[in-house]
């Protein structure tokens, strides 16, 4: 069903007219049925709506659907891309994060503590403020001593 929808639609109803003129008698859901199954990947949202929408489905309905369907895919500009599309993309870190790191262990710039060349220093500096933690205590007289 590349070819769009109307074309596959007029082929499925000459097939269609030229059985009846041999006689052989084909159901409406049958031909429904038939036209949901051959629907291409860009229909996959609609063929539960259609199937599961009433009780008895009629070819007109369905018929009006798809084309409506097909005139919003063609003019909202959906494109389903084919099997010879590439996407390029450049690869290229960017350094200008890297501008404003700060060590927050010896304070110097572009790069973090974790990767700091004087990590003495900065494990040392950090050990220091914590030795200056506070000391809270209960005595248990409903006193908070700091």
């Amino acid at each position: 069903m590349n070819k769009g929808t109307t074309d596959h639609l007029s082929i499925l109803n000459g097939i269609v007219s030229e059985l009846e003129a041999i006689e052989v008698k084909i159901e409406d859901e049958d031909k429904v049925l038939r036209v949901i199954w051959s629907l291409p990947p860009s229909y996959e949202h609609v063929k539960p709506t259609l199937v599961y929408g009433k009780e008895t489905v009629a070819f007109s309905e369905i018929t009006s659907k798809l084309l409506s369907e097909e005139r919003r895919l063609t003019c909202g500009g959906i494109n389903i891309p084919s099997e010879g599309s590439v996407l390029v993309v450049d690869t290229k870190k960017k350094n200008s994060m890297k501008k404003n790191l700060i060590c927050w262990g010896c304070r110097q710039s572009r790069y973090l503590k974790r990767n700091c060349q004087k990590s003495g220093a900065c494990s040392a500096k950090s050990s220091k403020s914590s030795d200056a933690s506070n000391i809270v205590s209960y005595d248990g007289d409903n006193d908070l001593v700091l």
